[in-house]
């Protein structure tokens, strides 16, 4: 089962290598990391998912992750009412006769024509999963030049208070 958790971190040098050791560390296997500045200046929010069936070893490595100094708080957002979304640009060759597909591709959502030059075309994919997934599929009838994931990032709806991060810079031990 993948746990996707949502941390909150100092935003300095080497926080995220810190983050990756300790994760390494207990043999866990990161299945996506994105990491970016928050609304707070100062913080960077990162979701990590990593892919564990053992809900001990979840609760672990959640554990293990909130005492790290640099870490102001970690939510796990795993059995959380979550939107998940990925990003992907993809760079296909194409051809005069190409055209009318991708622009049905297009024209179903959850994808943009970034560029367009005569034999190639740059596309931005954006959705959960499933639909990066089908569309990269789709793609892969013309020739896919370059291909460029983000990884998942996650946000809980609502406004409830469990999920709300505590943003207080914790002192080393």
């Amino acid at each position: 089962m993948k746990q996707t958790l949502i941390l909150f971190m100092q935003d300095e040098p080497g926080v995220l290598n810190r983050i990756a050791s300790l994760v390494r560390r207990r043999n866990f296997n990161i299945d996506s990391i994105v990491a970016g500045r928050t609304e707070k200046n100062g913080i960077t929010r990162m979701t990590l998912v990593v892919n564990e069936p053992n809900k001990a070893k979840r609760k672990t490595i959640y554990n293990n992750l909130k005492k790290l100094v640099d870490v102001y708080d970690v939510v796990d957002a795993s059995d959380e009412n979550c939107h998940i979304r990925e990003h992907a640009l993809v760079k296909v060759s194409i051809k005069p006769d190409d055209l009318k597909e991708i622009e049905d591709l297009v024209a179903r959502g959850n994808c943009r024509v970034l560029d367009h030059e005569p034999e190639s075309m740059i596309l931005e994919l954006s959705g959960n999963e499933v639909t990066v997934e089908k569309s990269i599929g789709f793609l892969k009838k013309f020739k896919i030049l370059e291909l460029l994931r983000s990884g998942k990032m996650a946000m809980i709806s609502g406004n409830q208070k469990k999920n709300k991060p505590v943003l207080v810079k914790s002192e080393p031990k």
